[in-house]
């Protein structure tokens, strides 16, 4: 066993000796480790140059996980197990390791392959937004500064294309042109940001149906996980998010060009899941903004993708070349497809 490892879990008073360690997760951030036993446990091994403070990121789930508690304790909420020293966290001297419990009987999906699975994940994740309405958002640490910010990323964007490689910037010239011309979304940002149009809720920001532990017999929802991003933020970060990744047959990583189109029932069926929750908790101004929250994802997604490809790929891990150009062009493609889908017959 690795030596770390095992003196994470001496830490957390677990003995060693008695649990099979398994690597667990499509996840790219941190090291997740699947502490197998009579009872078992998540242990992760986090990743700090994305996430320079993680005692933020614990004081958010504790301070959602102590208001859950109050207001619905039935509610599966799984929050990490403090040391034998009452700590959130085991700081080994270099890095920090964390604790959860281990849902028992749940699987994870990495694609919505049902538009039932599509409602499920959306419904889910429209619950914990609704339990959460009321939680004080002030409380709350912002655990990535400008994580969602559009203004920010598309400032971004227009250095890079001020800033990249020359070469880079030519052979990308239509995807430039395509981001450019799509100004629009970010400038309805500003406006929401300027006039206060929507209120700063508690979200996830990070609504992959991965991040939903599903029942592997029913595939019924049973809990949210991957809590680093809980923090601030308007709805549209959420909803737009399960947009972004729940309405294409693929994923952000595809070359399939004409398969990245919007599928009708998928979406159709996320937004049902999430008003079935959300529908009494949302402004009246909120839900003007239902359709643009999809744009609002994709766009800033692509943006920042197209951005890092100019720079030289300085911040997303790649395999070649041109996967951030991909990545730019399947974004471009799939919000294309939004649009279209909500245009007039």
């Amino acid at each position: 066993m690795n030596s770390s490892i095992e003196a994470a879990l001496k830490t957390f008073d677990l003995k060693p000796d008695s649990f099979e360690i398994k690597t667990m997760g499509s996840g790219l951030i941190h090291q997740t480790f699947l502490i197998k036993g009579s009872k078992s446990y998540v242990l992760q091994k986090l990743n700090t140059s994305i996430f320079k403070n993680p005692e933020q990121i614990e004081k958010n789930i504790a301070l959602t996980s102590g208001y859950l508690k109050e207001i619905n304790p039935e509610y599966l909420f799984p929050a990490s197990i403090p040391t034998y020293e009452g700590k959130p966290l085991f700081f080994d001297g270099i890095t920090y390791w964390r604790l959860s419990p281990f849902v028992f009987n749940s699987i994870t999906i990495d694609v919505a392959d049902k538009p039932e699975l599509a409602f499920e994940a959306a419904k889910a994740f429209g619950q914990l937004a609704k339990l959460l309405n009321d939680i004080s958002v002030n409380d709350f640490e912002i655990t990535i500064s400008d994580f969602h910010n559009l203004s920010f990323r598309y400032e971004q964007f227009q250095s890079a294309i001020s800033e990249g490689i020359s070469s880079r910037i030519s052979h990308a010239a239509e995807l430039i042109q395509f981001y450019n011309s799509q100004k629009r979304i970010v400038d309805v940002f500003d406006e929401i940001k300027k006039d206060k149009l929507l209120p700063i809720r508690v979200q996830h920001h990070d609504t992959k149906i991965n991040n939903v532990l599903l029942d592997s017999d029913s595939m019924n929802a049973l809990a949210i996980c991957d809590l680093d991003t809980l923090m601030p933020g308007y709805f549209i970060s959420d909803l737009g998010d399960m947009v972004r990744t729940y309405t294409s047959a693929e994923n952000e990583e595809s070359t399939n060009w004409d398969a990245i189109k919007v599928r009708p029932d998928y979406y159709d069926s996320l937004m049902r899941g999430y008003l079935s929750e959300m529908q009494n908790s949302l402004t009246e101004t909120e839900k003007e903004y239902l359709f643009y929250a999809g744009e609002f994802m994709i766009y800033m997604q692509g943006l920042r993708f197209l951005a890092d490809y100019l720079l030289g790929d300085v911040y997303y891990p790649v395999k070649h070349e041109l996967h951030n150009f991909n990545r730019s062009k399947n974004q471009m493609l799939l919000l294309g497809s939004l649009q279209l889908f909500n245009s007039p017959a």
